[in-house]
């Protein structure tokens, strides 16, 4: 990739989100209905949504709702894209929690 194009694709990346993440490592746990909680890492995280990552390729469901028991929060979440043990979520709820404990 060309100098160029990294930095287009950089600018682009920066345009497309409305809130910056921050890099953090925060277990948390989501659940949805009629199954146990699935643990999973938070990598990044922003008042609108996460980058999370799992221990194995996992089969998600389009909502679901993450739990991050040491920051005490929890929001729904829509999946925005998810490949192999990543998933980067929408915080569909909570959105004025998550800017108090993570804006």
């Amino acid at each position: 990739m060309t100098t160029v194009a990294k930095i287009t694709t950089a600018i682009t990346e920066f345009n497309r989100r409305s809130m910056s993440r921050h890099d953090v490592t925060l277990l948390a746990k989501i659940g949805f209905r009629d199954l146990p909680p699935i643990s999973c890492t938070v990598r990044n995280i922003s008042p609108m949504g996460a980058l999370l990552e799992f221990g194995g390729d996992i089969a998600l469901p389009e909502t679901f709702r993450i739990v991050i028991e040491t920051k005490m929060f929890w929001a729904d979440c829509e999946v925005r894209h998810h490949k192999g043990k990543t998933a980067g979520v929408m915080f569909i709820s909570n959105r004025m929690e998550a800017l108090a404990a993570f804006g």
